[in-house]
């Protein structure tokens, strides 16, 4: 016990190093500070700069599409819904085992292995003739894709303290608008500028651009993703010191983030037997579904005037809503780490979205409205990362059980969504859906409706401790947990606030 922490005699913080806390962080010891400045620099860098270039070869398919792939590989009926479908399939079958793999294999040869691969698929759909050799390599690339998201958000819970994560993981997931935006801007240069050139076609040009930006940093990944604290990529030593890693070790035992140990059946059954996966696969699920809705904005664009045959106009419109959604995301994600808590923000960011698809589900006649309707659904975007943020810290107790619990999420999530869209936005009905907007307004009802539920959730029911069970069989009771729970300033306040989401103070303890 002498190693715990005393927090009365850490300095008091100045009213500079409180709002600095907020903005960013405020680590008192120079030390961890140096270190979590070189994490930021090595890991952050290549979590974003990886996401982005997903997003981007993501997000080419609809610009490619609505920049004249429709017409040159002769598209007909849903084949567009089902272009989509197949890249969701193979994202679905490719989540669960990716995120594992990720864990198993180690995420700096796992992600970046992926990473390489899918960014050559990407750079040979220029040369399809048909959609169904789009259908092909849109499969595969999505089967690669898979471990990229939930992936990484496990790579940076295992690095990253609670009063730190929030802000990281909603920037990370802030760069896939970013990604998306890019491929706008992108795909509005390469049309207008190499549109024909060589035998190409402008759509064509961008999957070939997109494969050139990609490939670097795909390769980076394999010396900037630096493992977990106690398996580190060897790769990465140019910029994590011996120091480094044993601060990030003493780091990860003050913030009861448990090392791997290797996946056991008994640890798949007791993280199914719990409910915490099957509470949060309502409103995650909900929230995958309902993202979507902004998707539909370009080909609204394509079909009305004065946008209507304005290839430049119909990519770069829609990235205001990007841009919205980056916006958004650092605002949610400093309110996340300075509240001290997780739901908040996962309540409240659900009403603009379903403010959006409301107006949106009425088909208002004045374009400003629908306008205003798009751009609320952008904003939708960082509140599943703040959501997976706070599962990663209540599943802290065991590494193995993140990862099982987030890549279940993932799967449960997109099985669904390969096929809902296509029941909900028929390309066939485009830009004016007669279910689409109504059905995901009711998905955002039924995300902010599951939050309170879930706060009550852990008000009562008890949360797994692998780390108790497998580390301490003889435990002397829940008083020695909490007494080691003792945590200074914003971390104590997160450490408890993120898993129990409490109002008043009450809470249930992890058991």
């Amino acid at each position: 016990m002498a190693e715990r922490y005393e927090v009365e005699q850490q300095p008091r913080r100045t009213l500079w190093g409180k709002i600095r806390r907020i903005i960013w962080d405020d680590i008192q010891d120079p030390e961890e500070r140096a270190f979590v400045r070189r994490l930021d620099i090595g890991l952050m860098s290549i979590a974003m700069l990886g996401y982005f270039v997903k997003y981007l070869s993501q997000a080419n398919i609809a610009n490619a599409y609505a920049s004249g792939m429709k017409e040159d590989l002769n598209f007909k009926g849903n084949e567009y819904n089902t272009l989509l479908t197949m890249f969701t399939v193979g994202y679905v079958v490719g989540q669960f085992p990716g995120t594992l793999a990720t864990v198993r294999i180690s995420p700096s040869i796992w992600l970046p292995t992926c990473e390489v691969v899918w960014t050559a698929l990407v750079m040979a759909c220029a040369a399809a003739k048909n959609v169904h050799t789009l259908y092909g390599l849109r499969f595969i690339i999505g089967l690669l894709e898979a471990s990229a998201y939930p992936g990484m958000l496990w790579v940076l819970g295992s690095w990253y303290g609670p009063a730190e994560l929030g802000k990281r993981v909603v920037m990370f997931q802030a760069t896939s608008s970013i990604g998306t935006m890019f491929s706008g801007y992108l795909q509005a240069a390469v049309h207008s500028g190499l549109n024909g050139k060589h035998g190409l076609a402008g759509w064509a040009w961008l999957f070939i651009f997109d494969g050139v930006i990609c490939m670097p940093i795909a390769i980076a990944g394999f010396f900037l993703i630096p493992g977990t604290p106690n398996k580190v990529n060897p790769l990465a030593r140019f910029y994590l010191r011996d120091q480094d890693i044993q601060a990030a070790q003493r780091r990860m035992e003050r913030f009861k983030r448990a090392p791997t140990k290797g996946f056991t059946l008994d640890i798949f059954k007791k993280t199914f037997k719990s409910w915490i996966p099957w509470a949060f696969f309502v409103p995650y699920t909900c929230f995958v579904v309902g993202l979507g809705s902004y998707a539909y904005m370009n080909l609204w664009l394509k079909a009305t005037p004065p946008w209507k045959g304005n290839v430049t106009a119909i990519n770069v419109i829609p990235t205001g809503g990007y841009g919205l959604s980056i916006f958004m995301s650092l605002v949610y994600a400093w309110s996340s780490d300075a509240l001290g808590t997780r739901w908040p923000i996962c309540f409240i960011g659900g009403f603009p979205p379903l403010i959006g698809n409301i107006i949106l589900a009425t088909w208002p006649k004045k374009n400003s409205t629908k306008f205003a309707g798009f751009f609320l659904n952008f904003t939708a975007t960082p509140i599943g990362a703040v959501m997976l943020a706070w599962i990663n810290e209540i599943m802290a107790s065991s590494g193995e059980a993140r990862a099982i619990t987030i890549g279940f999420l993932n799967t449960g999530a997109y099985t669904i969504n390969a096929w809902a869209p296509n029941l909900i936005f028929p390309a066939s009905q485009a830009p004016h859906y007669k279910a689409g907007y109504k059905v995901t307004a009711a998905f955002f009802a039924i995300w902010i409706i599951s939050i309170p539920i879930i706060i009550v959730l852990l008000r009562t029911l008890s949360v797994p401790n692998f780390k108790q069970e497998i580390e301490e069989p003889e435990s002397h009771g829940i008083e020695s947990d909490r007494e080691s729970e003792k945590l200074p300033d914003l971390e104590n306040s997160l450490n408890r606030g993120l898993i129990i989401s409490g109002v008043d103070g009450k809470a249930t303890e992890p058991q």
